[in-house]
């Protein structure tokens, strides 16, 4: 083996990547994006979560401690928890907000709360969830229950604790609390799988796609075909319709694979239409044909596309939702989400897999990404040379 000869070939080598300097800006500048954009994202203080509270309890008169009003006392220690944001409503506002997602939760206290608790030594806390989110749900019940523990130590110091108790004079180190929670979406059966499954489905969709598009384009341009595609009559829109219908094909046929899959050999739970699951995702994919030959415009070979997953694919992952939600987001991050196709494609398959919704609620996150595939059909005809690449 000659050291010289194997020195002389990765000069070459160097040399011919150096040449390039979109392969080495890519290679420079790509890698800074993303830990940038993840660097933000994970540094970001976590919004608080907003939680509903009826407060409905009339209280009661105790000869040891006076007005009680555990309502208000387990409230206060809610409140003393960063991690909510309260929100008073009424009974008949519930449903409405918990749908509209303003409140992720709602704490019922009806108006003998303290009266059944001095009966009954047992508090049950009357909760609903919104549910599409199990990790929230979980840490909503953990902390709603944590306060009422809290609360209802410091009854038991006071020695309220032992009104109506069986064992008079013998005090409780605790006292029993129970969260009985009802969800209005999705449910107890659905896991934190069920929730990632939409975006795992919407990414896996999105970056096949781009680069089955991003690759065959490029070859056909690298081969000549388009340069003698674009000396025919035939328009430049013509062609990227043509090119996206037939890789469209492909694009469908992945599709049904990936999300097949997921329902029924992963076993996800989902409460809407699978047919309009596949058209939400067959949308995304159409897309991602166009965004992978607005992208191999750019690139001159097939190193420069895979330079360009990290410029165009993570982006979508970080600021589309995927696991941030917008609105926790920086403020000066959140106008970039909304140019997202990802993100429209995961609010769609989360209220259709999670919430049970139809067309009727998701029609405009659907209309967004058909919006959004015209840009890029005009864009990828713009950009679109006659001269070989």
């Amino acid at each position: 083996m000659s050291i010289r000869r194997v020195m002389t070939l990765a000069r070459r080598v160097m040399r011919q990547v150096l040449r390039d300097r979109r392969t080495v800006g890519l290679l420079v500048l790509a890698p800074m994006l993303i830990l940038t954009l993840g660097a933000i994202l994970f540094r970001s203080e976590l919004a608080a979560i907003p939680l509903g509270v009826v407060n409905e309890d009339q209280g009661l008169t105790s000869p040891i401690i006076g007005d009680l009003q555990l309502g208000q006392r387990i409230t206060d220690e809610l409140a003393a928890n960063k991690i909510f944001s309260l929100v008073e409503l009424n009974r008949d506002e519930v449903d409405e907000r918990l749908s509209d997602g303003s409140v992720q939760g709602v704490i019922i206290f009806p108006e003998d709360f303290s009266v059944k608790f001095q009966e009954n030594r047992q508090a049950v806390l009357d909760l609903r969830l919104e549910g599409s989110n199990p990790t929230r749900s979980m840490t909503i019940i953990a902390r709603v229950t944590e306060a009422g523990m809290k609360t209802l130590a410091g009854l038991v110091e006071t020695g309220f604790g032992m009104l109506g108790s069986p064992q008079t004079g013998e005090r409780e180190a605790t006292l029993p609390v129970s969260v009985n929670a009802s969800y209005l979406f999705a449910g107890e059966e659905f896991d934190m799988m069920d929730f990632v499954a939409p975006v795992y489905v919407a990414f896996l969709a999105l970056f096949f796609v781009f680069l089955l598009a991003c690759v065959s384009f490029l070859r056909e341009r690298t081969q000549g075909t388009m340069e003698r595609l674009l000396a025919t009559p035939a328009m430049r829109v013509e062609v990227v319709l043509g090119y996206m219908l037939g890789l469209g094909l492909f694009a469908l046929i992945q599709v049904a694979v990936i999300l097949f899959y997921t329902v029924w050999a992963l076993k996800i739970h989902y409460l809407g239409s699978l047919g309009l699951l596949f058209l939400v995702i067959a949308l995304l994919a159409v897309v991602g044909v166009n965004l992978g030959i607005l992208a191999s415009a750019f690139a001159r070979n097939e190193f420069q596309v895979l330079q360009f997953i990290p410029l165009v694919i993570f982006p979508q992952v970080l600021l589309g939702g995927t696991f941030w939600a917008v609105s926790e987001m920086p403020k000066y991050l959140q106008p970039f989400a909304y140019i997202m196709p990802v993100y429209y494609a995961n609010q769609a398959l989360r209220d259709v897999m999670l919430k049970g919704w139809g067309l009727l609620e998701i029609w405009p996150n659907l209309l967004m990404l058909v919006g959004i595939a015209g840009v890029l059909i005009l864009l990828g005809a713009l950009t679109m040379r006659r001269e070989v690449a």
